[in-house]
């Protein structure tokens, strides 16, 4: 128990000190705790009433952190890593911080078998699994097998897993407490995709899976000919999607019920991290009028889609990390648009994946097809984005390589026209964020109202 305590504190009193030098401290504080006592999150956590991991490829953070925004707003006391430091450190310091009731836990895929060693958790969700970071989490089938035996520590906690991913849902194999959450047929979805396919192949007999539609990447309404895997029936369904450049609604179908939801964030992705964790909330049982209202006011910012009023300009900042992420970014980004900037800042570092081959996989049709003013490349790899933007077609006159973040901000600035669009690595956010904040930019994302305002 000393052991115990003393991680606790030492890690507080780092977390202090790094408030007061503004240094962040997501992780350090859990890293340096975790080194005193290696069980620490097992025995933290084992103090809570619930605790509830979300995983996956993307929309982890946004998925969390509205998962937690619904649990607050329905009373409860909640812990989470909101910056999404999602490595066992972040996740220790985050739980380092105060006692709450509910844990609501953002987890790296590649490293949840470290959690669930030790973390008992009541409920796990997937929300997908892409290719991302090869040199960390390798092809997607050893990441699936890797997930599936960190499961495999937590045998009684609830799944709640895409539907739509046939990788997902190779998951469930001999559990019994799993749901589903999916997305029906949308006037978005496609007989074919130009994006890259990932998940193809019969989790089951190795063949390749037949699509009766697609919504993006190997996401969709998918069955193998030769077996009988097919998608299974979604629990929690998003149907009548209604998508613009102002949000989404959709109806979703429960088995009690049916909820209509709003959000004002854009782009069939934040659709399913919108289902995930309310098709999680209505799990818990908690009330659907609150549930509506937080998805009708929450905004994840951070960088996810965040947008900032600078000088004369809107600018919007997003992280893409993966083939799938660029490809369905950029087709939300210059959905409908007008003429704008675009800069593409892409590093490889190791929080964003030494192999940067990803590029080429990525769909840029979208970006082709824009009214683009110009494309600036930034980054540690500048030279990678523009040598592959200027293979697809993109004019040499019409590419801006400048690897320095402030210098190519400040020439993103100085372009005529209204609006600029960041998209990012994961070790660019921070810095674009820290940058823009230092020009003076103001971020467009307003916290939620309080508890006082639900319905």
């Amino acid at each position: 128990m000393f052991r115990t305590f003393l991680a606790i504190w030492t890690g507080r009193l780092v977390a202090l000190v790094s408030r007061w030098l503004k240094r962040g401290g997501t992780s350090l504080p859990g890293y340096l705790a975790l080194k005193i006592d290696p069980q620490l999150m097992g025995r933290i956590t084992s103090r809570y009433e619930k605790v509830i991991i979300v995983t996956g490829t993307n929309g982890k953070t946004t998925t969390t952190n509205l998962l937690a925004s619904i649990l607050r707003a329905a009373g409860l006391k909640v812990v989470h890593n909101s910056e999404g430091a999602n490595m066992p450190a972040g996740v220790a310091t985050a739980l380092l911080a105060r006692r709450g009731e509910v844990a609501v836990l953002e987890v790296d895929e590649g490293t949840l078998g470290l959690v669930t060693r030790q973390v008992k958790a009541d409920m796990v969700i997937i929300t997908n699994l892409l290719r991302d970071q090869l040199d960390r989490y390798h092809e997607l089938e050893q990441l699936a097998a890797a997930i599936s035996r960190a499961l495999a520590a937590i045998p009684a906690a609830t799944l709640m897993l895409n539907a739509d991913d046939s990788l997902v849902t190779s998951l469930s194999q001999v559990r019994e407490n799993v749901h589903y959450f999916g997305l029906a047929r949308t006037p978005w979805s496609q007989a074919t995709t130009s994006e890259v396919l990932e998940g193809h192949i019969c989790p089951r007999c190795r063949r390749p899976l037949q699509f009766n539609f697609y919504h993006y990447s190997h996401l969709g309404n998918y069955y193998c000919p030769q077996c009988s895997y097919s998608r299974p029936p979604a629990d929690y369904e998003a149907r009548e999607l209604e998508l613009s450049s102002a949000g989404a609604r959709f109806d979703l179908v429960y088995p009690a019920g049916k909820l209509v939801l709003r959000t004002p964030m854009p782009g069939i992705y934040n659709v399913y991290n919108v289902l995930a964790a309310a098709s999680a909330a209505l799990l818990l049982k908690i009330d659907p009028v609150t549930i509506a209202w937080v998805v009708a006011t929450f905004l994840p910012g951070q960088g996810r889609a965040e947008t900032f009023s600078l000088r004369d300009k809107r600018l919007t900042l997003m992280l893409v990390k993966n083939p799938t992420g660029l490809s369905v970014a950029l087709k939300t980004l210059t959905a409908g648009r007008g003429k704008a900037t675009y800069l593409l800042a892409i590093n490889d570092l190791a929080a964003d994946g030494r192999d940067v081959s990803w590029l080429w996989d990525a769909d840029v049709s979208p970006l082709l097809q824009a009214p683009y003013n110009r494309i600036i490349c930034a980054g540690l790899r500048a030279g990678d984005m523009a040598i592959c933007l200027k293979y697809q077609g993109v004019k040499e006159a019409d590419l801006k390589v400048i690897p320095d973040q402030e210098e190519s901000v400040d020439f993103l600035l100085g372009e005529p026209v209204d609006e600029g669009l960041i998209l990012c690595t994961y070790t660019n956010l921070a810095l674009y964020r820290r940058i823009l904040k230092a020009r003076g930019a103001v971020s467009e994302v307003t916290p939620l109202p309080s508890l006082s305002g639900t319905p």
